[in-house]
């Protein structure tokens, strides 16, 4: 009975599987039903690869911050408090994979289960279930790389994950795919110097936007293309659509830029109250009571309010490759960004959207005043912008990815088992 029951669970949530080598193993911070965009990447790649012939697992490690205080003995780490609620710690604390196949089989059966997850402070995107493939790729839930891990290649994905990379033994090619300038103190704050310090370690750096190859310029990391996650499309061509309806990005994490949006949103209502302001992201602050916050949307509600809205407002500090850019181009709509990274490789200033330096509302509000009243140029950038999708795609990202390391450990003497078909 017992190994029937272990068979079934192990058959939907995925296990190391003994006697396996795999050929990637990516490592993320702790297991998250809301995935954010760098995990997305990992779930593309991953499935790109599996597709490709490859065999791949994801190390979760959980309670992340525990572990990093007994490799760095960082005094910042034990006093660091995440804020979250008694109940949602106790939820991560006992989470393993038994767990998540328990949870996961009850919202498919009974949807609304995932009310009860709320209420314990546990958001779930109801599309995570296509975008991380339970039945094929391998994963573990644990508080360090297991031990008994085989596999050729390593990839640390955020800092965090870095310190645990660099020090398991059972692996000599290693990977850091740089996601973001993880060390702005807008990002890691009091662990910004920590986070530094993972930039020096060994591993071969991968790297998603121009800016961070550049810093890293004297160690010729590898350079890749993100792609999209949601898949926008027009529903409502940008010249029927009302110009005066606008749309900001509000996310939790300073880095976001959730402040910068508010005044900006507050100075474009006092210049323009007509303007509808719209919002999404997971940002819970008080609002003022012009800016109608949705919070978590679906991606089908996400993209309605991409066709909604005429123009788009990123207003982050730090970012790596923002696609939330690229999502609002598929739907026609026009992006103000800051130059947060990334955004300057997707945005042609002034043809497919316009660039704003970071924490400048004021920036912000005349860009889009601008745009509110210069409706011909702002279709026009509408129409450039949906053109901009043709250069990106799962496909080119993942060739990059491994044509990368192939011409890396080519030139290092080490091959790969399998070439790219």
């Amino acid at each position: 009975m017992k190994e029937k029951v272990n068979k079934v669970f192990s058959d939907f949530v995925g296990i190391f599987k003994r006697n396996c080598i795999y050929d990637f193993t990516f490592v993320l911070p702790e297991f998250n039903f809301v995935p954010p965009g760098g995990y997305l990447v990992v779930f593309e790649l991953s499935e790109y690869l599996s597709k490709k012939g490859y065999k791949v697992s994801i190390v979760f490690l959980k309670n992340i911050e525990s572990g990093l205080y007994k490799i760095t003995k960082n005094i910042i780490l034990k006093n660091h408090k995440v804020p979250t609620t008694i109940k949602y710690t106790i939820f991560r604390n006992i989470l393993g994979k038994f767990l998540i196949a328990l949870i996961i089989n009850l919202i498919k059966k009974y949807p609304s289960f995932s009310n009860l997850l709320l209420k314990i402070g546990i958001n779930l995107r109801q599309e995570f279930f296509k975008e991380f493939d339970f039945d094929c790729l391998d994963f573990t839930i644990s508080k360090q790389i297991p031990k008994g891990l085989r596999t050729k290649r390593l990839i640390a994905t955020a800092w965090q994950t870095t310190y645990f990379v660099n020090r398991f033994g059972g692996c000599n090619l290693k990977y850091y795919l740089v996601q973001n300038s993880e060390d702005d103190y807008s990002f890691s704050g009091s662990l910004s110097e920590l986070a530094r310090e993972s930039y020096d370690f060994s591993p071969k750096k991968i790297v998603i936007n121009q800016r961070m190859m550049d810093r890293f310029s004297r160690e010729s990391p590898i350079k890749i293309t993100v792609a999209p996650h949601i898949q926008g499309k027009i529903k409502c061509k940008p010249e029927g659509r009302d110009n005066n309806i606008i749309l900001f990005q509000l996310r939790n994490g300073v880095d976001k830029g959730a402040n910068v949006a508010i005044e900006a949103a507050r100075l474009i209502h006092l210049e323009k109250p007509n303007i509808e302001i719209i919002s999404y992201g997971s940002y819970k602050g008080d609002l003022p009571s012009f800016i109608h916050h949705y919070g978590y949307v679906s991606d089908t509600l996400y993209v309605e309010l991409f066709n909604m809205a005429s123009i788009f407002i990123l207003p982050s500090l730090v970012e790596g490759f923002p696609t939330p850019i690229l999502e609002a181009m598929a739907c026609g709509c026009v992006p103000v960004s800051t130059k947060s990274g990334g955004t300057e490789e997707m945005i042609d200033q002034m043809i497919n959207g316009i660039l704003v330096p970071i924490d400048d509302p004021q920036s912000i509000c005349e860009k889009v005043v601008w745009l509110v009243n210069n409706v011909e140029k702002r279709i026009d950038m509408a129409y450039k912008a949906i053109s901009t999708l043709n250069n990106y795609s799962i496909e080119r990202m993942g060739i990059e990815f491994v044509e990368g390391i192939t011409k890396y450990e080519n030139e290092g003497k080490e091959t790969f088992s399998k070439n790219i078909t």
